[in-house]
């Protein structure tokens, strides 16, 4: 299906050495009249661009393209921002009642257990993991302890034991009886060929529900805000509102930009103004508006409302690395999925005529992914685990330009693909490229060896990666003690056969890593600390009447995926903002 109207391509760099960045073979390359080259061997004269970063042009941003994965932070999360700023409302025990007020709105449940009985040969693979994490070791108990620990919740935050648990789990999605649930998703296309549709549509959305229920929220579409306005009358800077301009595709990250400037607006605030740009364009927003470290904003002939040196420091990330594995025969599952939704994909048809009931609806009512092993490193940096390591019938290796059909084009492969928590990393910034609200920032990660060293640091998350690695290596090598299910033979394509000892490893990691969830750059912290942004209460320091509520609030990365903290934390800023205009 052609998402290009929905997305947000922006280019990231690893490491700001090119050199080293352009062996990762995601590395992508202009070359001109809005073609590209991804790979090692780019053609004479081709322009280095970096790697994707894909973001959602959509309402609700990323939640509505995401892999629907729901998982909680550890309370270790919650924690450490209220003994950072001495709020004890930040406390796990106290965020509890927020996690209970986004299942207030948001339905998440696993993906129907009973569909690995569609196809053996995937079930096999999935008893591997499950034979790594000491579940279903006899081959004749393998289908029985995979389906006990498929109906278990990893989620279960009133267990004390919960976020040290290591074990082979379902995985929680934000869907409902097959379909994405989120604060805002839009729908599918209708089919010709589905009379039931519309009515499988038909799922309550966060924002639209809100409107709706005569709630005084006006949403704007096709707007995009350039700069915060400030009364500096007083003795402190006050948001007094937003400028924007209106028009479609007018962000440059946009394939469909046209280079239009769309039509100027003004919106005025009568309390104060929230930002919930996420980690890259909250930033941007911020320095354009003349909050951020002075120097920078000089640098563009930005005057400096508040010289706050910490706005776009601290851009934290997960490492995420993959073994990718082909098999000789297609995976029986995925027959008839052409994954554009078109007439003649008969697994969405599949999808929109059954009921959610014993597989029926096929392949297209999950996000592929139906379990992960949830590991604690030999390196973590605290008793949580912090591998999660999730496996699925795809061929991802990672983001570049039309990464997803590329995932799909054949039904052969399968995937183990470990996801890093509580990285260490802090060494990553979000800096202007100009002052050109339009063009997309300059982002570093700053990978490794080339971000956060003390302590080791780097070093400990790499050799997390690399026993990952293992770890999916050795459920792998497990395949044939299931062979009466029907599996085929396959080929290890990453890393590859010819990676073989840790250095080999290390460096694998080192090039092909990516992640996704992008966080912390205007991170809350303590009142003396001056690299904290916000105060507890999501206040941006220094000026009154502006608040920053997204994942960029974080002074640490949390948990394993980004979506839950985030929700949470809206809710939290929301009883707060409520409270605070009582």
């Amino acid at each position: 299906m052609d998402r290009a109207n929905e997305q947000v391509q922006i280019y990231v760099n690893h490491y700001q050495d090119l050199d080293r960045a352009k062996r990762d073979p995601k590395f992508v390359y202009g070359l001109g009249n809005n073609q590209e080259y991804v790979g090692l061997h780019p053609p004479r004269g081709a322009e280095p661009k970096g790697i994707l970063y894909p973001r959602a042009g959509v309402l609700g941003g990323c939640v509505s393209h995401n892999a629907l994965i729901w998982i909680l932070p550890h309370r270790s999360d919650w924690d450490h921002i209220a003994n950072i700023t001495g709020d004890a409302s930040w406390s796990a025990t106290s965020m509890e009642q927020y996690i209970d007020k986004v299942y207030e709105w948001l339905h998440v449940e696993p993906t129907d257990p009973t569909i690995v009985l569609e196809d053996l040969a995937l079930a096999q693979q999935l008893c591997t993991g499950a034979a790594e994490q000491g579940v279903g070791i006899d081959p004749l108990s393998a289908m029985t302890g995979l389906g006990q620990l498929l109906v278990e919740d990893p989620n279960d935050y009133r267990n004390p034991a919960r976020d040290s648990t290591e074990g082979f789990f379902q995985i929680p999605m934000i869907m409902q009886n097959g379909a994405r649930r989120s604060v805002r998703y839009r729908a599918p296309f209708q089919s010709s060929f589905s009379h039931q549709l519309t009515r499988i549509l038909q799922v309550r959305e966060r924002i639209l529900d809100t409107i709706a229920a005569g709630h005084p929220l006006t949403l704007k579409t096709d707007t995009f805000v350039t700069r915060v306005l400030f009364d500096e009358s007083g003795c402190q800077p006050k948001a007094t509102g937003v400028e924007y301009l209106e028009g479609a595709y007018l962000y440059k990250a946009s394939p469909l930009s046209s280079g239009s400037r769309g039509t100027p607006g003004t919106v005025h605030a009568s309390k104060e103004v929230i930002l919930s740009g996420g980690a890259f364009n909250t930033v941007q927003m911020l320095k354009l508006s003349g909050v951020g470290p002075r120097s920078e904003l000089e640098r563009f002939n930005i005057s400096v409302v508040r010289d706050l040196r910490g706005v776009g420091s601290n851009l934290q990330d997960r490492y995420e690395i993959p073994v990718n594995v082909k098999h000789t025969r297609d995976f029986r599952l995925l027959d008839g999925c052409t994954f554009d939704a078109k007439e003649n994909d008969a697994c969405y048809a599949q999808w929109a005529e059954n009921p959610y009931l014993l597989a029926q609806k096929g392949p297209y009512a999950t996000n592929g992914l139906a379990a992960a092993m949830v590991v604690r490193s030999d390196f973590a940096s605290t008793p949580d685990t912090d591998l999660f390591i999730f496996g699925g019938p795809i061929n991802f290796v990672g983001y570049y330009p039309q990464w997803g059909d590329a995932a799909v084009v054949d039904h052969k492969h399968f995937s183990w693909y470990a996801l890093k928590a509580h990285t260490r990393n802090t060494a990553g910034t979000v800096k202007l490229r100009s002052a050109d609200p339009l063009e997309p920032p300059l982002v570093h990660f700053n990978y490794f060896d080339t971000g956060t060293t003390a302590g080791d640091a780097d070093e400990l998350d790499l050799q997390a990666m690399v026993q990952a690695v293992n770890i999916s290596r050795r459920a792998l090598s497990r395949y044939h003690e299931y062979d009466f299910l029907g599996g085929s033979a396959f080929e290890e394509e990453r890393p590859g056969t010819q990676a073989v000892s840790e250095g080999d490893l290390e460096e694998y990691v080192k090039d092909n890593a990516w992640g996704h969830h992008a966080s912390c750059t205007n991170p809350i912290g303590a009142d003396d600390d001056p690299m904290a942004v916000l105060d507890s209460r999501f206040r941006v320091r220094g000026v009154a009447g502006l608040r920053v509520v997204d994942a960029s609030v974080f002074p640490r990365i949390p948990g394993v995926f980004i979506q839950a903290p985030i929700y949470i934390i809206s809710e939290k800023a929301a009883s707060v903002i409520v409270d605070a205009w009582k």
